[in-house]
């Protein structure tokens, strides 16, 4: 919560006054009158709600102490710093963060208060040299809010003296780290990057120089370094970074190893946490720069840290990997999901179906959902998805293939990824697949006929998948693209081309492999399943904006009126009339096909009678048209008593 400044403050004391000094008056107010001692009851209830943990109460409680000094007259001013800043050290962990941050909003709020009054007031008050050993702890902290309330004031970049003193304070808090853990690193890099670069040349580099210079020590120490190359690019040139590094790049052959045992302690920093940490993403960001990220993934992720046997590291390269794509090339994002991060990671998703196994895979589709979404980049959208799609486990796709990312996809992405899909399923093209084996598997001598194992496996997935984008409404789709799934669906479950007709477009490919009996049955219980989310599919694209609000929604119909599945009987009747191009796998006889033409015929004509029909002028489709075209259809199933 940022509150705006005050105009027409009064001058702070240049000194602070001593706590008896404070607490006299304030004891005299609260035995006059009883209006002035409820005032003052008010006043001294901001601090008790400022140390609350309930975040809504401190915020109102600053809100209204801000409030209460803009119309204050006396020595309120003076009692609200020094109370404020004993608060720094509270003994309770939740307090310290409420007295900070309503230091730094007075501190906006009054800029004629003097940050080096305050600074020397903080030092004094909380003087680790002096402090009793049990009290030591308290005191760290009481620097440390210090220095981040001067920071969050806004006003420390505008007075660089002072800025160095709290930099320099918060690197002699670095050595407590059983207390502060990597905070004081933490701040140092929230307030470069809001440190102009003439401030940062003239007035910290040679504070910080030191700490940059020992990058490889710590992880706090490297991400201090990556932050300043990259927000001062034009200080920290090669020769400069030479001088403190010995290399004029963070990523150099004699550099890997440092990274690699570096990376390994961040991983299992935030064991815990479960995140990736900050300075992973800055590293990547930074071999960008430079040219070296090929290496940097080559080298030090795929033949380092994947090496290590350990679940922290596994999981920080998979998280590195989501949390790159939007910083990736094309060429790049090639080089990521076909190398052995993504061979590991399927290896996991397999291995995580067992119970009681820790799944990767949800936080992996929050983080390419979130890449989709943020990019308009039609051909790196198409990379990912299809990269994801190529991870296979002899031949099966390792991600379901009910995939909520697939609503982000840009329509032409959508259209393209389909044909992908489809060519797959025709050609089933292994080479282009990131193929792995688990170390059972690898194991496992039974003698299969892997490839044909694999083919079978790749197509079912496919259609899954394709059934998926029809079924899943939040899917952008237009009509002729879920037409054109149904037709694939349905010409190969029942047909097989003989030669290619332009009034076919599913003759044009023919099948690489062709189709076994378990591959065809699939297909057949797939398309009926396929019918039954046709039935329910709500208007698509333009046809989806028309029409009255209040007017009731018509479900499996197209945008000109017509039953999807009447559609699709159509398709089926131009099928059977092409019999020098196609062929069906089961064929009607000539019985069959009679009772086919005379059920087409007759529900035609019932069609029609119900269109002219006054009575039923209001309806589009009583419930027996669909029943009767799904009944038509269950004739491809090969039970010729349903026809009849």
């Amino acid at each position: 919560m940022v509150l705006s400044p005050s105009p027409a403050p009064t001058p702070a004391p240049a000194a602070a006054p001593a706590p008896a000094a404070a607490a006299a008056p304030a004891r005299t107010k609260l035995t006059h009158s009883g209006g002035v001692l409820q005032k003052n009851r008010e006043f001294l209830d901001f601090f008790w709600d400022i140390a609350k943990p309930e975040q809504e109460i401190r915020l109102m409680a600053i809100s209204g102490l801000l409030e209460y000094l803009r119309s204050s007259e006396g020595d309120d001013l003076e009692y609200t710093i020094q109370r404020l800043i004993e608060g720094l050290a509270a003994t309770r962990e939740t307090a310290r963060p409420g007295f900070s941050l309503a230091l730094a909003q007075v501190l906006q709020c009054k800029e004629t208060i003097l940050l080096r009054t305050i600074l020397e007031q903080i030092k004094k008050k909380h003087d680790i040299n002096i402090t009793k050993k049990k009290f030591i702890r308290n005191a760290v902290f009481g620097n440390f809010f210090g220095v981040l309330a001067l920071s969050q004031s806004g006003r420390l970049i505008k007075e660089p003296d002072i800025l160095l003193e709290s930099i320099q304070l918060l690197q002699s808090l670095s050595k407590y780290r059983q207390y502060l853990r990597d905070l004081p690193a933490k701040t140092i890099m929230d307030i470069l990057s809001e440190t102009p670069e003439n401030v940062f040349k003239k007035i910290l580099f040679g504070a910080l120089q030191e700490d940059m210079s020992s990058a490889f020590s710590t992880p706090a120490q490297l991400h201090l370094l990556l932050v300043a190359l990259q927000r001062f690019p034009k200080v920290l040139k090669p020769k400069n970074l030479k001088k403190l590094l010995g290399s004029s790049a963070i990523l150099s052959p004699e550099n890997v190893a440092k990274l690699i045992e570096l990376l390994k302690v961040a991983a299992r920093s935030v064991k815990k946490d479960q995140t990736l940490p900050p300075l992973a993403l800055d590293l990547v960001r930074v071999t960008l720069q430079e040219g070296t990220f090929e290496m940097f993934w080559k080298d030090v992720v795929e033949n380092g840290l994947l090496k290590e046997p350990s679940g922290p590291t596994s999981y920080f390269c998979f998280r590195l990997l989501g949390a790159s794509l939007p910083l990736l090339s094309l060429s790049q994002l090639n080089l990521v999901l076909t190398g052995e991060v993504m061979r590991q990671y399927g290896d996991h998703v397999v291995i995580a179906q067992l119970p009681k196994r820790f799944r990767f895979g949800p936080e992996m589709t929050n983080l390419v959902d979130s890449f989709l979404e943020s990019t308009q980049d039609e051909a790196k959208q198409f990379m990912v998805i299809k990269g994801f799609s190529s991870l296979t486990n002899y031949g099966h796709p390792v991600i379901p293939s009910y995939w909520k990312v697939v609503c982000r996809l840009q329509s032409s992405v959508l259209v393209k990824y389909v044909d992908w899909l489809k060519n797959m399923f025709t050609s089933p093209d292994f080479d282009i697949c990131t193929e792995f084996s688990t170390k059972r598997q690898k194991e496992n001598k039974q003698a299969i006929d892997r490839t044909q194992h694999s083919v079978v496996r790749l197509r079912s997935w496919i259609v899954a998948r394709l059934i998926s984008i029809v079924d899943n409404w939040q899917v952008k789709k237009e009509e002729d693209l879920v037409m054109d799934i149904a037709r694939f669906i349905f010409f190969h479950a029942f047909f097989g081309a003989k030669r290619y007709t332009s009034d076919i477009p599913e003759t044009e490919v023919t099948l690489t492999i062709p189709l076994d009996e378990k591959t065809r049955d699939m297909m057949e219980s797939s398309f009926f399943c396929l019918l039954n989310h046709l039935n329910s599919l709500p208007p698509l694209g333009d046809s989806a904006e028309l029409g009255d609000k209040n007017e009731k929604r018509v479900f499996g119909v197209t945008a000109d009126g017509n039953l999807w599945i009447y559609c699709l009987v159509q398709y089926a009747s131009v099928l059977l009339s092409q019999e020098r191009s196609v062929q069906a796998v089961k064929p009607f006889t000539q019985i069959q096909r009679k009772a086919w033409d005379r059920m087409l015929q007759s529900v035609e004509d019932l069609q029609k009678k119900i269109k002219n029909c006054s009575e039923t002028r209001g309806l589009c489709f009583p419930a027996a048209l669909p029943a009767c075209w799904h009944t038509a259809l269950q004739g491809w199933r090969g039970f010729s008593g349903t026809i009849k």
